[in-house]
């Protein structure tokens, strides 16, 4: 592949990472205070901001890795929403249980590997 391409396309994956983490992050950090204290988002709204920080830091360096490593063969769009269900899934039980940064980690990459086993390769389709 062609280095104009690789960095094109590893550009547009930072930044659907970026994207898809703050998303999964805002969701997470905005369903747990809804169901403990509603009222808590319209006073301080930093907590959400705080989220969506960590969320598109984590997803803009997480996001490329894992498209380009485990999920190649994986449609784009799969890919990621897979991995930010994953994370949103980890998110939500990290912040209910304890483990607010393990637990996403965690439900990114059971998704991204769970996705890379589901997805058969082309290769084996055309098989």
């Amino acid at each position: 592949m062609e280095m104009k391409r690789v960095a094109a396309v590893t550009g547009g994956l930072v930044v659907a990472g970026a994207v898809a983490g703050a998303v999964a992050a805002t969701l997470a950090v905005g369903a747990v205070m809804m169901t403990t204290e509603p009222r808590e988002i319209f006073r301080d709204p930093e907590l959400l901001l705080i989220g969506v920080k960590m969320g598109a830091a984590f997803g803009s360096v997480l996001g490329p890795l894992a498209a380009w490593l485990l999920m190649r063969h994986v449609p784009l769009g799969v890919a990621i929403g897979g991995t930010m269900l994953g994370t949103l899934a980890g998110a939500v039980a990290g912040l209910m249980v304890g483990g607010a940064l393990v637990l996403p980690l965690a439900g990114f990459a059971a998704s991204a590997l769970a996705i890379r086993i589901a997805v058969p390769r082309r290769e084996r389709l055309a098989a």
